[in-house]
């Protein structure tokens, strides 16, 4: 019995089997790449789950085993492309800008914050307003803002800067009545 061409026919049995034999040593391999016991179990089942999906384009050819880990390296590394991108939008400095202005870029984590946003982008222009409002509360990129506005990329990086100018101006004139009041 040739696995590849049963599971390729949709054999649930079979699946089972080969997952009852890979299973423990899948784990392991995404356990060591991650260190995450919770991680690791979501990436195999994944793994699973994408060779169910793309059974039909297994070949009988190769080896079950090679071809399987082709299929959980791919996973592996979606996950990474993954973090790498949350890690981009969680970034502490973005773009080099001082400390106040990562907060407001963070602010969209708390409702106080999301008040606080609309009061400063309430005197901007509205083209301004819509890209801030994208860039910080939503965390859209610049690339994402240019095609939902239909601009360019400079033109939201331009509005975008300018709109980082007023908030900086805000907080600084904030920052002088807060000392002048102390």
């Amino acid at each position: 019995m040739n696995p590849i061409a049963e599971i390729k026919k949709g054999d649930e049995v079979t699946f089972l089997k080969v997952y009852h034999q890979f299973h423990t040593k899948l784990f392991h391999y995404f356990l060591k790449r991650t260190r995450s016991k919770e991680i690791a179990k979501d990436l195999t089942q994944q793994s699973f789950i994408k060779l169910w999906q793309s059974k039909h384009t297994l070949s009988e050819d190769h080896n079950l085993d090679a071809q399987f880990f082709t299929i959980a390296n791919s996973v592996f590394i979606d996950h990474l492309r993954r973090q790498a991108i949350e890690r981009k939008y969680q970034a502490p400095l973005v773009d080099g800008l001082d400390d106040l202005t990562t907060l407001v870029y963070h602010a969209h984590t708390d409702y106080e914050s999301a008040d606080y946003l609309d009061a400063v982008a309430e005197d901007l222009p509205p083209v301004r307003k819509n890209v801030f409002m994208l860039k910080v509360a939503k965390g859209y990129s610049n690339k994402e803002i240019a095609e939902q506005l239909s601009v360019s990329i400079k033109t939201v990086e331009d509005h975008y800067s300018k709109a980082l100018k007023h908030v900086r101006s805000l907080v600084t004139v904030l920052m002088l009545l807060f000392k002048i009041l102390i």
